[in-house]
């Protein structure tokens, strides 16, 4: 199951480096024991992030297990509060409203969408021999997305090692706009990437389709490091078209 979560907030001083800030309220709002297992784990079956649409604010949260999801996005709409308070900051955001979007990723998988444009709502980065990187490798992130739908997918296993081979082999950045941004993390200062990338493959359609599954997923699974955290937030532009 595949979830997201977007309250939409008001309240002075609101940006995206205060991902953190809101992830440990979200882990002071769920179950201890669920909250304290995101401790030990590399990546998590959630994201969450804050990022700006037209001059509002949102706080958008997606889950991609059904564990997540009920642990979630259930709990957060069983108990939507009117306000979210921030400890750290001392500050009250006002919840204005809230919608969810519900699919799989087989829905995904035999979506009628067509996806090549990426929009980084968040700084994003990746590591390679150690250093965050402010410019993408597209192999990097998708097998990322790949990782983490193996690890953490209750319904799916992209295990066909000869074809993942050949779509990151072939697929390229066909276009982009992108600038370096720095991401504030709890005081230390992370610089990664933001803005637009249009992707394309140089293959026949299996290849096609499974590269849009990957857009369509990284929308749920975030690109690059932090994705929990506030980096790496993704939203997709979709065009439909018949079969």
């Amino acid at each position: 199951m595949l979830a997201q979560i977007n309250i939409q907030l008001e309240g002075n001083s609101l940006n995206f480096n205060m991902g953190s800030l809101f992830h440990g309220y979200l882990m002071e709002h769920i179950d201890t024991a669920y909250a304290d297992y995101f401790h030990y784990n590399t990546t998590n079956p959630f994201t969450s992030c804050i990022y700006k649409e037209k001059d509002k604010y949102f706080w958008r949260i997606t889950t991609y297990n059904k564990k997540a999801y009920y642990m979630i996005i259930e709990t957060l709409k069983q108990n939507m509060p009117e306000q979210i308070y921030i400890r750290h900051k001392d500050t009250a955001f006002n919840v204005v409203s809230h919608y969810i979007q519900e699919t799989s990723f087989e829905d995904l998988f035999l979506s009628n969408t067509k996806c090549n444009r990426i929009t980084l709502l968040t700084p994003t980065t990746f590591k390679s021999n150690g250093t965050n990187q402010i410019f993408p490798s597209i192999s990097t992130l998708l097998s990322g997305v790949i990782e983490k739908i193996n690890k953490h997918s209750d319904s799916i296993m992209l295990s066909d090692e000869k074809i993942i081979s050949e779509l990151l082999e072939k697929t390229y950045i066909k276009d982009y706009n992108l600038r370096t941004k720095i991401f504030n993390l709890e005081g230390i200062k992370i610089k990664g990437f933001i803005g637009t990338m249009d992707l394309s493959i140089k293959g026949d359609n299996t290849l096609s389709q499974l590269l849009n599954f990957l857009i369509l997923s990284s929308q749920y699974t975030g690109l690059g490091r932090k994705t929990s955290l506030g980096m790496g937030g993704v939203k997709i532009w979709i065009f439909y078209f018949r079969r």
